[in-house]
């Protein structure tokens, strides 16, 4: 064998590209041969309702409160996220009403009710968690449509029988608990008649591309919407896991 054709087979065997192996005196190049760019790996499709329902608060909270999850609302697979147009103020009640209407974009939600403690005007304090799972981005586009609407729906009349006195909504935006990816608080205060306040807050965090909400109904105290709003750790801790603790999900 010549010498040009040794150093031909010695470059096929080291995987360069040898160019010009037919003339002893052609060009070798020792540049390993480019590889094709690898394709992103497809995301994860986010959580069903079934599995969101598994990440709700336990069975069990601490200071005797207890948890139990509603039955699943699964959108139908394959079914596309509701396009709503923008929600009117005079839609909104209570702070779960501004997030309800800033999640129809949610590819899956879950629900439980809770309540524990005393309260003097419902025997226990109650109020409910609700978890929604989004396709990507969709959970942060949701943070920013709730401050958008709280932005444009400062103050907004109730719907009220003609005999009866009207109450006003005041709906503000509050630092959220410091937890997950963003937090934020919707304060929504209602004047009753006798110049008295009642408290519908939502508290809500986003973690990656799912919301965790905790909402208290009106009559509560402040006091006790704030009992509501406590739990929030255990409901990021609970979706956090991979593990998480046991859910009452009994029909």
């Amino acid at each position: 064998m010549t010498r040009s054709g040794i150093r031909c087979a010695a470059g096929f065997v080291l995987l360069l590209s040898v160019a010009g192996c037919a003339g002893e005196a052609g060009p070798r190049s020792s540049a390993p041969a480019a590889r094709p760019a690898a394709s992103p790996a497809p995301r994860p499709a986010p959580p069903s309702a079934a599995e969101l329902r598994t990440h709700l608060l336990p069975a069990a909270l601490p200071g005797g409160w207890t948890s139990r999850a509603e039955p699943p609302d699964e959108r139908p697979k394959g079914a596309p996220a509701a396009a709503a147009p923008p929600a009117s103020c005079a839609e909104l009640l209570d702070g779960q009403s501004v997030v309800d209407a800033n999640t129809t974009a949610a590819s899956a939600s879950a629900t439980a009710l809770f309540s524990g403690g005393h309260s003097a005007g419902n025997g226990v304090i109650p109020g409910m968690e609700k978890l929604y799972s989004f396709p990507e981005g969709g959970a942060h586009r949701a943070v920013e449509g709730i401050r958008a609407l709280v932005d444009r729906c400062r103050s907004v009349e109730l719907p009220h029988a003609a005999a009866e006195p009207a109450e006003t909504a005041a709906f503000a935006v509050a630092e959220g608990p410091g937890l997950g990816d963003e937090s934020l608080v919707v304060r929504a205060t209602v004047m009753t008649a006798g110049d008295g306040e009642e408290h519908a807050d939502a508290t809500v965090v986003r973690v990656g591309d799912a919301l965790v909400v905790l909402s208290s109904v009106l009559t509560l105290t402040p006091d006790e919407a704030g009992a509501v709003a406590g739990f929030m750790p255990n409901a990021v801790a609970q979706v956090r896991s991979d593990r998480p603790e046991p859910v009452d999900d009994r029909p």
